[in-house]
């Protein structure tokens, strides 16, 4: 059975990295669509690989019977998750009157197939100050395999303005999933604004895939 080979290729100012170092690009942003539910989506097409097995040879080198060619690549590790294969929908997860706000990105499996994911998403905030990259938090994430229909969650967080002032509004989301370059540009469904400040501490932070829970989004 022929192998797949995936290369991955830097993003030139946003792109998400499912290892430790990661730049941000905002080249290749899709534009999605809002849902009923106030959620915004956006996702081309799943890409349809086929893998052809096939041979020839006498009976007795045929394969005994329940040892396929696709029996044997039953463990094989399945391809990663391209920005083609989910769809995305951001939700407000803040709990009660917690002064951390809480985004949560939902990133649903449309394909029809296992697909792997790991590690950050790439994030940026568009703001009326321009894009504001999200910093990581200093969580792990050991990757899952999200089957068809299947959803994994990460969480933005981040500090509302309570200044009374009007802030730095928050005018979008660009999402890209890890290690694609492709992104996707959702409304933002938290606070209005994020506050001024001079503080060197990040003003929005965000976990790795698996971060944050179904109830979040």
């Amino acid at each position: 059975m022929a192998a797949t080979a995936v290369a991955v290729a830097a993003g030139l100012s946003l792109s998400a990295c499912g290892g430790d170092d990661g730049t941000t690009n905002t080249d290749n942003v899709s534009k999605s669509s809002s849902t009923p539910a106030g959620e915004q989506t956006e996702s081309a097409p799943a890409d349809q690989q086929e893998n052809d097995s096939t041979g020839t040879g006498s009976q007795e080198e045929a394969p005994e019977q329940g040892t396929t060619g696709q029996d044997s690549a039953a463990g094989a590790k399945p391809e990663r998750c391209h920005t083609d294969d989910l769809t995305l929908t951001a939700s407000d997860a803040t709990i009660g009157d917690d002064p951390t706000k809480v985004v949560a990105v939902k990133l649903l499996n449309k394909s029809d197939r296992e697909c792997s994911i790991k590690g950050f998403a790439g994030v940026n905030l568009l703001t009326s100050e321009g894009a504001i990259p999200a910093t990581r938090r200093d969580q792990k994430d050991d990757g899952t395999t999200l089957k068809s229909g299947e959803p994994t969650y990460f969480g933005i967080f981040y500090k509302a303005n309570e200044s009374g002032g009007s802030g730095v509004k928050i005018k979008g989301l660009v999402v890209t999933p890890p290690d694609e370059k492709k992104s996707v540009t959702l409304k933002w469904p938290g606070e209005a604004s994020l506050p001024v400040t001079d503080s060197p501490e990040p003003t929005v932070e965000i976990g790795p895939m698996g971060s944050v829970g179904q109830g979040a989004g």
